[in-house]
């Protein structure tokens, strides 16, 4: 089991879809024009979009605004400054700030043309998450 999927097993009250399979992962890919990395792959297999304390990630076996390749879109769309090689991982609703990684897994906060480095990797990024409580 990967550490980003018993680190997200270890969360009380999370709340999550169903998993996805490698075809839907396939087309997401294919939709946002790069390979997502392998910690994100392993979480929407496992868990398809998370939901805890104050947390809401994207991803896939959801619609809408959590939908991975919906709200990518989207961020593409309202900013011509979003970062190209970047899919949606968190979107705060506050202030324009979204929370985003490449495909490397690592994690940026993107603020309409500013982009600021988060973190090294996705599961990083969650251990900030779990700390927000």
């Amino acid at each position: 089991m990967s550490n980003i999927i018993s680190k997200i097993n270890s969360i009380e009250k999370v709340f999550h879809a169903k998993g996805c399979s490698d075809d839907q992962i396939k087309v997401a890919e294919r939709e946002l024009g790069f390979l997502l990395p392998e910690e994100y792959v392993s979480y929407v297999k496992e868990f398809g979009a998370i939901s805890f304390f104050a947390t809401e990630w994207t991803g896939l076996n959801v619609g809408g605004r959590i939908n991975v390749v919906d709200a990518t879109k989207q961020e593409r769309e309202l900013n011509s400054d979003f970062p190209a090689d970047c899919f949606v991982l968190e979107n705060q609703a506050i202030d324009g700030i979204v929370t985003v990684a490449n495909s490397e897994g690592k994690v940026f906060t993107v603020q309409y043309d500013k982009v600021e480095k988060l973190c090294d990797s996705i599961s990083e990024y969650l251990d900030l998450c779990i700390n927000r409580r």
